[in-house]
């Protein structure tokens, strides 16, 4: 029985002075590595296309264009979507303002362009039901000239 005790103080005394214990008793929040997010650049799921035409992701669409917006995805079966519009205020230190349409089936672009100003980004994305449901790629984006 007398050895119990002697065996926890040794125990401890390790523990103590071992890296574990470091790790465990450290003050600085743990280093985090982000370089598989950095490397890794996702693609967008869908297809956008602008009265049957595919519109390709990163590019640009005039603040004129007109047509109806509806989104494919890769089997090539029209689904619901979001739009979002990323537009800024003009104000130094504002925050940029998010205009969404959300869960539609088809849009007029004029709808989203009339709020938009050259430079605003809009973003097309994949609808889900499910909040838990996480998609793991990109929004197709497009910026207004």
């Amino acid at each position: 029985m007398k050895a119990r005790p002697l065996y926890l103080f040794i125990l401890l005394i390790f523990l103590s002075t071992s890296k574990l214990s470091y790790a465990f008793y450290q003050k600085s929040s743990p280093k985090i590595d982000n370089s598989l997010e950095q490397k890794t650049t996702l693609t967008p799921c869908i297809k956008a296309l602008l009265d049957d035409n595919l519109l390709k992701p990163g590019s640009n669409l005039e603040k004129n264009a007109h047509g109806t917006l509806t989104v494919e995805d890769f089997n090539e079966s029209k689904i619901f979507f979001n739009v979002i519009l990323k537009t800024k205020t003009g104000k130094k230190n504002d925050p940029p303002i998010y205009l969404r349409f959300i869960k539609v089936e088809q849009i007029d672009i004029r709808k989203v362009l009339e709020y938009a100003k050259s430079g605003d980004e809009i973003f097309i994305e994949q609808y889900t039901t499910s909040k838990s449901q996480h998609l793991i790629c990109a929004p197709s984006s497009l910026t207004v000239t």
